[in-house]
């Protein structure tokens, strides 16, 4: 049975807005669904219906098999939420906020600090174990949030954004850990524009727009979009005139789409650069998840995610 059920869930707001439009979707156990779509798609609305701070206009949601329309406060208590904005307690600790949070959720004292230890060494926090939250960096109240969000062992976590303001190498921490809870047997529901590195941990996603989920499935399987299409990085020394058989990615600059019946002509004039010392470096990949993202809602709308 899913953890998470959502069944042709619709928001409308008191003036008029229609904010979700029939949405359906389940989280599995142990899976990582991601949910994906431009500023003002829904995606905000939906995860504040799932955590019962919404009430939905029709439709069901159902947690665990209990109904999180009729009972909103078992959202709230059953599931671990890591929100995009930060925490507020600024005098205290990271060690103490995540000790604290352990205690809130009832570990016992001992297992408490357990926990906080195993978190703190698992995001590489010990450096700022005792640095107040008032002084610690973006990055460092991310992980702490993500810690707390985590330590008291939610089987459900919704995390929005989990990785902004992180540096690169705590980035990929935070990345295995969800990986690693998913194998444990967490469900997770996780908003993200962050696509390239979500891409390593989601198992499934759904694209939203306009309130409305316009693509869903692995992301193997929705490569088919755009199975004929690789993708082209060229960093050039100075002005380049792309091969006419390149189609630039207005969101990332230096980035081409190309189709796979020109990819030999493309690669001899890649060549003829390099040995022109007119590029620095390339590369061809197959298709990402932006650009299963562009193809689903427009390249105006990825350009925003980017």
């Amino acid at each position: 049975m899913p953890v998470l059920e959502v069944d042709r869930l619709v928001k409308r707001y008191r003036g008029g807005t229609l904010a979700n439009d029939g949405i359906t979707l389940a989280v599995e156990p142990g899976e990582v669904y991601g949910l994906l779509g431009p500023n003002g798609a829904g995606k905000t609305t939906l995860v504040r219906q799932v955590l019962g701070l919404l009430r939905p206009t029709s439709g069901g949601i159902r947690l665990n098999g209990r109904d999180v329309v009729a009972n909103p406060g078992y959202a709230r208590q059953a599931i671990g939420f890591l929100p995009q904005g930060q925490f507020l307690m600024d005098q205290v600790h990271v060690d103490e906020l995540i000790h604290g949070i352990a205690k809130l959720r009832g570990l016992p004292r001992a297992e408490a600090r357990r926990a906080t230890e195993h978190w703190i060494e698992r995001l590489d926090l010990g450096t700022f174990r005792a640095t107040p939250l008032a002084t610690a960096s973006g990055g460092v109240r991310r992980l702490a949030g993500f810690a707390c969000t985590v330590v008291g062992g939610s089987r459900m976590l919704v995390l929005d954004e989990p990785t902004n303001d992180i540096d690169p190498v705590r980035r990929a921490l935070l990345w295995g850990s969800i990986a690693e809870l998913a194998r444990d047997g967490a469900s997770v529901l996780l908003v993200t524009h962050n696509l390239a590195e979500a891409e390593r941990v989601i198992g499934r996603f759904a694209i939203i727009d306009h309130g409305r989920i316009v693509r869903e499935g692995t992301p193997a399987a929705l490569r088919t979009l755009v199975s004929d299409h690789l993708r082209v990085e060229i960093t050039a020394t100075g002005a380049m005139t792309p091969h006419a058989a390149l189609r630039a990615d207005t969101a990332n600059p230096g980035s081409y789409l190309l189709d796979h019946r020109d990819l030999a002509a493309v690669s001899a004039w890649i060549q003829g650069l390099r040995e022109a010392g007119s590029i620095l470096d390339f590369r061809i990949a197959p298709p990402t998840l932006d650009d299963i993202y562009a193809a689903s809602v427009g390249s105006e709308a990825a350009g925003s995610a980017a």
